[in-house]
């Protein structure tokens, strides 16, 4: 597998692929939302929940069917396992939901980049054949200007814990999920997906109960909650096992497109045109040229941490 993965434009295109499959999921959410009357916070979560135990799931059949086996995890490993869950899923998608509930979309895109700029950042701390270079700078520079230019216009100075600084938690979160997936997968990619995914969808739904949250179980729901949680499970797992064969600054990166995927898909299904403004094809061109940059003179990565 490593052979295949490690291929630059293998990467960037599977990269690519699960931002597309992530950005799909913003708009069907937002309809799934207004089609089954979603509003409150703890409904959210317990839809997010349920969808994330489902992608569990899904992980656990596929590995099933191709290994001919229960994915199992070594017992030094859970520990691991249950905090990659905690952070990638469980809290991650907790201060998400809050967050954003309580500041705007421009301002959720904008601080959710900074997960991205963190991961390039930050990964050569962690991870002893990772190198900030200045090309990598000047990518990330590029992309998240790439994210900053569609919004400016839309920004103000205001802030607020529960709104910005939950979402600024949840990019932090995200990050530090990336690297603990990195660090605990090699050569159990089907198991650590799987168990990251169950227990933060559990996480989701006790979080969602302690605030009240419901879900109707409907033929309606569970169509939305099916598609979602096939889109968690096959984003996830392609993911993880880039970040373990590839540098996580060079697939974190990546995270930049999501917010252009997502406008995309919602004038596929919703009919918004925002995708056509000039400036959203200048934010394209340049998230496109920082993800080029970072991932420039590339080579294979052993799987080794600090």
């Amino acid at each position: 597998m490593q052979k295949y993965l490690s291929k630059k434009w293998i990467a960037m295109s599977l990269a690519f692929l699960c931002t597309l499959l992530w950005g799909s999921a913003y708009p069907v959410i937002k309809l799934a939302y207004r089609e089954l009357s979603v509003s409150s916070v703890g409904d959210k979560l317990m839809f997010a929940g349920v969808r994330f135990i489902l992608s569990g799931l899904m992980v656990f059949a596929v590995a099933f069917i191709i290994r001919k086996r229960f994915p199992v995890v070594e017992p030094k490993k859970w520990g691991w396992v249950l905090l990659y869950g905690a952070v990638q899923t469980g809290l991650m998608y907790l201060f998400n939901y809050i967050g954003v509930a309580n500041t705007s979309a421009t301002k959720t895109s904008v601080l959710t980049a900074l997960s991205a700029f963190l991961s390039v950042l930050f990964a050569p701390l962690f991870f002893r054949n990772e190198k900030l270079s200045l090309w990598k700078i000047i990518g990330i520079v590029l992309g998240f200007a790439g994210i900053a230019v569609v919004n400016f216009s839309s920004l103000d100075a205001s802030f607020a814990l529960m709104g910005e600084g939950f979402v600024m938690i949840a990019a932090l979160l995200n990050t530090a999920g990336g690297f603990i997936g990195k660090k605990i997968s090699q050569g159990k990619v089907f198991e650590t997906t799987a168990y990251q995914l169950l227990f933060g969808g559990v996480l989701l739904a006790v979080f969602a109960l302690i605030l009240g949250g419901n879900m109707a179980i409907n033929l309606k729901s569970m169509l939305f909650v099916l598609y979602l949680a096939f889109v968690s499970a096959a984003a996830f797992l392609i993911w993880t096992a880039l970040l373990v064969y590839n540098e996580a600054g060079q697939i974190l990166i990546f995270n930049l497109m999501i917010p252009v995927t997502g406008a995309f898909w919602s004038f596929v299904i919703l009919g918004e045109r925002e995708i056509f403004d000039p400036m959203y094809l200048l934010s394209v061109a340049l998230i496109a040229a920082g993800i080029v940059l970072v991932n420039s003179h590339r080579k294979p990565l052993e799987n080794s941490t600090k």
